[in-house]
């Protein structure tokens, strides 16, 4: 400690008291995302129900429509030819036309009431969706910070202390940061916005149908609906990979093996983990760093490889953290691949994330025969650099 009352541990306790209240938040603010969005379930609802009954008004004002007009009909020829009626049938006529009159006023006025009242709820629902778009603006900045203070900040206090050249810090904070935004951008090009190309499409095809009064309106709409719920799932999932949180609540294996699962269900791909041994992983970066090569590795296989199968070995132990992901997909020349300029699939990335945690990674692929990854990461009590 220094004369300031300054010291590493005093650092860290203020981090992690930080990330606690971080965690908290964002739950607080999810819990309030969903139960917007269950309200917003209910007002659709509701909106429909208005939208069918202001229908079944405007088809019984329309009939009103004509009856009144009927009936002020009557009323004329009653009038005209006053002579040849009893003052029975004068009386009856407008009374009839009156009552008609009366009742077409009370319907169109119902109709209004409707209409006023399934355009409050639209209102009301637009503010609802502005209120879920901001509650998942704010969870994404606060996740951002989460993945700062965790993935670089724990033990902070106890790394500089250690460090002779403190410039070392802000370069690899900035070399992280440039990849993971790659990484964002590369995963919003390939998902979300390919679809949002596409619905932009249709709105025009729908827009030319509108046009055309065409039929297959409302065909066109639900698969945009669909779409669109689509995208919103993929960025919710982009969300969630920039750091599960149950990486730091259930350990390592149990996350892989939740991701594999949603990747065997979501893209018909056989995933088998088979644990050798589960140690304790001390290091929250080496535990997040070979989460992300078996993640890397199975976005390769499902984008790449063509594989129907995948193996998964873990064996996590003392003093090294040991696994491979291996699949019978179609393979590459790993050697040529490895000299060439143009690396694709992130399989340089995943070397360098090995590098960064002391490790090592192997990749042995043959052509036709598939491809099969081995990483070996140090399992040190102490954060790297």
């Amino acid at each position: 400690m220094n004369e300031s009352g300054f010291s590493p541990k005093s650092l860290d306790k203020v981090i992690n008291d930080v990330i606690l209240s971080i965690q908290s938040g964002q739950e607080e603010i999810f819990n309030i995302s969903e139960n917007v969005l269950k309200e917003c379930e209910l007002i659709l609802q509701e909106i429909e129900k208005f939208k069918a009954k202001v229908l079944v008004v405007i088809k019984e004002a329309e009939k009103l429509t004509k009856e009144e007009k009927e009936s002020r009909q009557k009323l004329f020829l009653v009038s005209k030819n006053i002579g040849e009626y009893s003052e029975s049938d004068i009386r009856k006529a407008y009374n009839e036309a009156k009552d008609k009159q009366v009742q077409l006023l009370l319907k169109r006025e119902e109709e209004q009431n409707l209409i006023r009242e399934r355009n409050q709820l639209e209102i009301r629902l637009k503010k609802n969706y502005e209120i879920v778009e901001q509650a998942e603006s704010l969870m994404s900045k606060m996740k951002s910070v989460m993945d700062f203070l965790v993935s670089d900040l724990v033990d902070l206090g106890k790394t500089i202390s250690n460090l002779e050249d403190k410039t070392q810090i802000g370069m690899k904070i900035i070399k992280a940061q440039e990849e993971e935004r790659r990484r964002i951008a590369r995963d919003i090009h390939d998902g979300p916005a390919q679809n949002i190309a596409s619905l932009v499409i249709k709105t025009e095809i729908v827009e030319k149908l509108l046009k055309r009064g065409n039929i297959h309106i409302e065909d066109e709409l639900k698969d945009i609906k669909t779409q669109l719920r689509a995208v919103l799932k993929e960025i919710r999932g982009i969300m969630y990979d920039l750091r599960p949180m149950s990486l730091d609540e259930v350990g390592l294996i149990p996350t892989i093996e939740r991701m594999a699962a949603d990747m065997s269900y979501e893209k018909n791909i056989a995933i088998e983990i088979k644990k050798i041994s589960d140690y304790p992983i001390f290091n929250s970066l080496n535990k997040l760093i070979v989460y992300r090569i078996v993640q890397e590795s199975l976005n390769n296989i499902i984008k790449h490889s063509g594989a129907k199968n995948v193996v998964i070995r873990m064996d996590v132990r003392q003093d090294s953290i040991n696994g491979s992901v291996s699949d019978d997909g179609k393979g590459f020349d790993a050697d040529s691949f490895m000299e060439a300029k143009d690396k694709s699939f992130g399989l340089s990335s995943m070397k360098e994330r090995a590098e960064i945690a002391h490790g090592s990674i192997t990749i042995k692929s043959v052509v036709g025969k598939g491809t099969k990854i081995m990483f070996s990461i140090p399992n040190e009590e102490e954060p790297n650099e």
